[in-house]
């Protein structure tokens, strides 16, 4: 080994040694790949390989900028952009029976340096597709989803109003109880005060943010939107009634409670 030089074709740091003392290491040919001595790495540059959702892949542009977290550096977050985006999906074994998610490999490359970082760490990232400024959002806790029925024109059709009295999302008319033309759809909306009762408002909703869903139609300025737990906002109705929490309504201008 004295008469040997051993010369790497980048800079970095050893991370990995493959071969021990006193082991025969074979000389790469056409046909042969040889022994690999060591794996380095050059740590100046940190790359994620992280998976993507196939819903979520037409999103994702070269450049864009993430945030990412390492599971082994946990309170702290490091800035980088994407600079790979896979064109298949990551081949999966599985059995035949299961239903596989399809994803796809993003590279994230990081922009600043990231203290006592190892090849292998496990991170996740979040990846910003897209920003928007001083436009109309609703909490995500809001947003409920409700089945409507449509007239031909596609305009909503009011069902009659029920007993104040009971709680829990209004019933749906059967579809044998609807007429010619007429059909019924999940839709999305937000419950908006108005006379003192939650009044169900479908909306069109655009890019979600970490708190916030973007509005792009389907609310008035000036509307008040009623939110708050999750499970009082699924249980709300037409018609049932509201009262402010002044409190809260102060802070934000979003939250009321349910009367």
């Amino acid at each position: 080994m004295s008469k040997v030089r051993i010369e790497s074709p980048i800079d970095g740091i050893v991370t990995r040694r493959n071969i021990q003392e006193g082991e025969t290491a074979v000389i790469g040919t056409m046909n042969n790949a040889g022994t690999v001595l060591l794996t380095l790495a050059d740590m100046s540059v940190i790359q994620a390989e992280v998976e993507v959702d196939e819903t979520n892949i037409p999103s994702v542009q070269f450049g864009q900028k993430a945030k990412i977290s390492i599971d082994a550096i946990p309170d702290r977050t490091f800035n980088g952009h994407v600079t790979e985006i896979g064109n298949s999906p990551i081949q999966t074994t599985g059995t035949g029976n299961t239903t596989q998610a399809t994803n796809f490999k993003v590279v994230v490359v990081l922009d600043e340096k990231v203290p006592d970082v190892r090849p292998g760490f496990t991170c996740t990232a979040d990846i910003t597709t897209a920003t928007r400024k001083s436009v109309a959002a609703v909490p995500i806790p809001a947003v409920a989803v409700r089945e409507l029925v449509y007239d031909a024109n596609g305009h909503v059709v009011k069902q009659p109003k029920r007993d104040k009295r009971q709680r829990g999302p209004e019933p749906i008319a059967a579809a044998a109880e609807l007429e010619p033309g007429q059909t019924r759809k999940e839709t999305e909306g937000v419950f908006v005060f108005r006379g003192g009762r939650a009044e169900f408002v479908p909306i069109k909703m655009g890019i979600a943010g970490d708190k916030y869903f973007e509005v792009l139609s389907g609310l008035k300025p000036g509307d008040q939107v009623v939110t708050g737990p999750y499970n009082s906002v699924r249980a709300m109705a037409d018609g049932d009634a509201v009262k402010v929490d002044s409190g809260k309504a102060q802070q934000n201008g979003w939250n009321w409670k349910i009367g």
